[in-house]
């Protein structure tokens, strides 16, 4: 009996020094997703961009890395669970991008995209900022370069705590007028002509 005891204990204890750190980047992930659609919330002009709900698209690639990452963030974002945005429900797409046509229509009657990593390597951010402004969905990152590169806004590490970036003119091009108390929270970058 004390031998079962003592191996159970041992694979519980296995079990919780295993998953540590996965469970912190689910944490910062949840608490991300949770931003992200905190953004979407001071969008003055989401009721003219969304219909009854806000659809928000995981966008990621098809390799091994991108998949993953489209898991975790689709994750994070259904962890949010019956969460609404100005009193609409909140429904996430994760969306394996095969080519620009293909992620167009699927950014159809969308809130916003979440580029994984991956995407803005096999799209340019130039190309992605391009089809969200046609789209008029807000297009988020977690990379600051991807900001200054004309995505709309990224939710990245600070020295303290996870800022907010944006940038104002991309924004405005996809259709999307912030609240100025978000402007308050953020830090603007400006973007980096090519």
């Amino acid at each position: 009996m004390a031998c079962r005891c003592a191996l159970a204990i041992t694979v519980v204890i296995t079990c919780a020094v295993a998953l540590t750190p996965n469970a912190h980047a689910d944490v910062t992930d949840d608490r991300r997703a949770l931003v992200m659609l905190r953004v979407l919330a001071y969008d003055k002009q989401l009721s003219q961009r969304v219909g009854d709900e806000v659809r928000v698209v995981v966008a990621y690639t098809a390799d091994d890395a991108g998949a993953a990452e489209g898991t975790r963030w689709s994750t994070a974002f259904a962890r949010a669970g019956k969460l609404k945005v100005n009193g609409r429900p909140v429904v996430v797409i994760a969306y394996r991008v095969e080519s620009y046509e293909q992620l167009g229509r699927a950014l159809d009657h969308s809130a916003a995209v979440m580029a994984c990593d991956g995407l803005t390597r096999k799209l340019s951010p130039g190309a992605l900022a391009k089809l969200t402004r046609a789209k008029h969905v807000l297009s988020i990152s977690t990379r600051e370069a991807d900001v200054a590169a004309g995505l709309a806004v990224a939710i990245v590490p600070g020295k303290q705590r996870d800022e907010i970036v944006v940038n104002l003119r991309a924004a405005q091009a996809e259709g999307v007028k912030f609240d100025a108390g978000l402007l308050q929270l953020a830090r603007e970058v400006k973007e980096v002509s090519p």
